[in-house]
Order: C-alpha cells, then structure tokens, then sequence
C-alpha cells in the first residue's frame, strides 16, 4: 500500500501504452485531413502553428510570433523531440500528433496514479481512469497537436503531488518547483493552479503567517527559474515582433487586454457548461461563423444538442460530479484539495468569461478539465466507504463511462474529415 492506495504497478504501462496506441492508430488519418490544411479550422486550435514550430525547419519565424512565445514560453522543448524525428523522414503532422498522442498517454497515467493516491481501489481507479481517457477535452487533444496536451500533463502532476503531499508524502521542493515551472512555461497562467496547492498544503501544517511566507518564497524561485528559462528560449528560437527579452513583459501585457469584445460573448452559464458537461461530452461538431473574411467559420462543440445516448452520458457525468461536489463538502481530511480543484475551476470560468476569441470556448476547457475529474473522485471515494458502496459506484461509474465513450468516438473519428 501507498499513501492510503494500492501501489501501481503493471496497471500503468499498460494504461500508458493503451492510450498511446489508440490515438496513434487514428493520428494517420487526422495528419492527412483537412483540419491541417487550414489553420484555426476546428476549435480555434493553431494546430499548423505548432506543428510547424516543433517540427519545421528552417525555424518558422512568422509561427513564433511574440504573444504566443510569451504565452507558451516553453512549449517550444517540444522541437528537441519532434524535430530529430522529422528529420529521418517522418511526415511533419504525423510527429506532432503522435507528440499529442504521447501527452494524452502520460496524462492518463498520472489520472490513475492520482485515484490510487487517494485511495481508491483499483477497480474503480481503473473504471475512473477509462472516464479521463474518453472525455472530449481527453480525447481531441490526444490527436491534436497543441498546449493543451501538455498542460494536462502538467496539472494532473501538480494535482498528483498536491495528492500525495496532503496523504503524508511531501515530495522535495526542488520537484514542486520543476511542476511549476513546467505549468508556467506551458501555459503562463497555469502556474497560479502550483500556487494554490502550495498555500492549501502548507496551511494543514504551517500558521498563515508561515505558509504566506513560504508560498511566496516558492512562488518568487518559480517566477525566477521561469523567466529564465523562457529569456533562453527567446534566444535561441528566433520570435516575431519581439525584439529581445525586454518586449516581452510588454507581449503579455497585450495579451491579458487584448481579448475579443465582439456582441456574440458568451455568458458565465455557458462558459461553465461548455467546461463542465461538454469537456466530458461531446455535442455534435457544428459550423460558426468567425467574421473573419478568409476564415469564415470554424469547427466547434457548443450547446446542448445531444442525442439520447449523449443525454444519457452528460446526466451520468453530471450526478457523479454533483455526487463528488458532495462528498468533497463532507471530506475534512482532504478539504485542501477540493478546496483547490473548485477555485481552479471557479478561476477559470471567471477568466474566460472576460478571455473570449470568435466565441469558442471549448479550446480552454482542457484547463479545469483535471479540477473537475479529481472532484468527481471525491464521489469515488465517499462511495466506497459505505458497505456495497463500491460496487454500486463501480457499476454507475461504469455505464457512464460507456455512454461517455460511445458518444464521443465518432466526435474523435470525426476529426479527420472536418473540412
């Protein structure tokens, strides 16, 4: 046993190379369809974009623009990996789908690794584990090459050593940094979810005065090794319209102002389905319009036309984050960390109902996508410590996941013929 959890073993390899296999077996078909042949196309996603930065050579310059560099300062490691393998003579969208295809794989594994460390039997860890995988937020990044991949990699490590830290095992400093540090650089404002967990575990232990402290230390070592690396990264791959590391400051100045006020926002309630019910289930894919002229629509998931079996699988998914939501409301031991999963979540329904382009919203849910799972683990958890719990949950948890999957294979499947 392990922090109150049966200890993984031959489970993660075989999750792992599961879910890496499934996706590579579609990432063909998506590297050769239209959604590649256009950029934003489906989802608002620049999937072109970095592509061409991981695997291209020479250096795309014009991809690297300076709003992007400073967003995503790091993402661009990628290249150490995609490049070479481009270089043999792989197909450039092959690469970086199979890199995607590889994030969704470490993803999952550290999905399971999360429901062990909390304690929950392996049956159920492996049912829950199966609900991450076949999410829409889960499934579309696991073909498409983007930061969301690997922020979910990131965030579900950070919730994993939150996880652990709170169950007795507080990892070293230097590895709740390297996290962090890696949430900063794929996603500048990923790292405030580091932040949060850091103040939340230092408070079960520490006076506020010390873990204010602490939190603060933590945060300014982070901010410091980040920006470093991010000013190397800048100067070693060439970045348009910014000249130097001194612009940068300004990039994202620009970028926290500069977020689309067109009449067609949609609103907090929409925003918060859109990250909470359709993160998990898929809508049908749907044409909307953009007003870009030479890119007049795009592919997105919006709305609540689902068929009965996606009803089905939305309405499961729902009780069991409301069972969660619950659970977590009773749990004392654990609080810090539901008390983190829901402002995560809270944040970032704030955040993006202000932060909006072409009205999609679906490309930021990846974001809380991890808060929400870990909340509706709550749920596994409470469940299991009642007599025939465990079994009852296995089996609900299980027809959802199967609603899940059945509704959102032939979204996936679909990818490579968006057009």
């Amino acid at each position: 046993m392990r922090n109150g959890g049966p200890r993984a073993g031959w489970d993660t390899y075989v999750i792992g190379l599961g879910v890496f296999l499934l996706h590579l077996w579609h990432v063909p078909a998506v590297a050769a369809g239209a959604i590649f042949k256009k950029s934003n196309l489906a989802f608002d996603f620049d999937i072109n974009r970095f592509a061409a930065l991981w695997g291209e050579s020479p250096f795309p310059v014009h991809e690297n623009e300076g709003y992007y560099a400073t967003r995503h300062p790091l993402a661009i490691l990628v290249r150490l990996i995609a490049r070479p393998l481009v270089a043999t003579g792989l197909d450039l969208h092959v690469v970086a789908c199979a890199i995607a295809a590889l994030c969704a794989a470490l993803s999952a594994v550290l999905a399971f690794h999360i429901a062990l460390a909390l304690g929950l039997k392996r049956g159920i860890a492996w049912i829950m584990t199966a609900l991450w995988v076949f999410s829409t937020a889960s499934l579309v990044m696991g073909v498409l090459p983007e930061t969301y991949g690997l922020a979910l990699v990131a965030m579900n490590a950070q919730f994993l050593l939150t996880t652990r830290w709170l169950k007795g095992n507080e990892l070293r400093m230097v590895t709740r940094i390297a996290v962090a540090v890696a949430s900063f650089g794929i996603t500048i404002t990923n790292v405030v979810l580091s932040g949060l967990a850091e103040l939340a575990c230092r408070l079960t232990k520490q006076d506020i005065r010390k873990a204010l402290t602490g939190t603060i230390a933590f945060s300014a070592i982070v901010a410091v090794t980040g920006v470093i690396l991010a000013a190397i990264t800048l100067h070693v791959w060439p970045v348009d319209h910014t000249e130097g590391t001194s612009n940068a400051v300004k990039q994202v100045y620009w970028d926290a102002t500069s977020a689309d006020r067109t009449t067609q926002r949609q609103s907090p309630g929409a925003v918060a389905w859109t990250f909470g019910a359709i993160g998990f289930v898929a809508p049908p894919a749907a044409r909307y319009p953009t007003g870009v002229p030479d890119n007049p629509y795009l592919w997105d998931f919006r709305g609540h036309d689902y068929s009965i079996l996606g009803w089905g699988a939305v309405l499961g998914w729902l009780a069991l984050l409301l069972l969660g939501l619950y659970a977590a409301a009773r749990d004392t031991q654990l609080r810090p960390l539901w008390i983190v999963s829901i402002l995560w979540v809270a944040g970032n329904i704030a955040l993006h109902s202000y932060w909006q382009f072409r009205d999609t919203i679906f490309l930021y849910s990846p974001h809380p996508h991890p808060a929400f799972f870990v909340l509706a683990l709550a749920g596994a958890l409470w469940a299991q410590k009642r007599s025939g719990g465990a079994m009852l949950y296995g089996c609900a948890a299980a027809l959802v996941t199967l609603c899940m999957a059945l509704n959102n294979l032939p979204a996936w499947l679909a990818l490579a013929t968006l057009g």
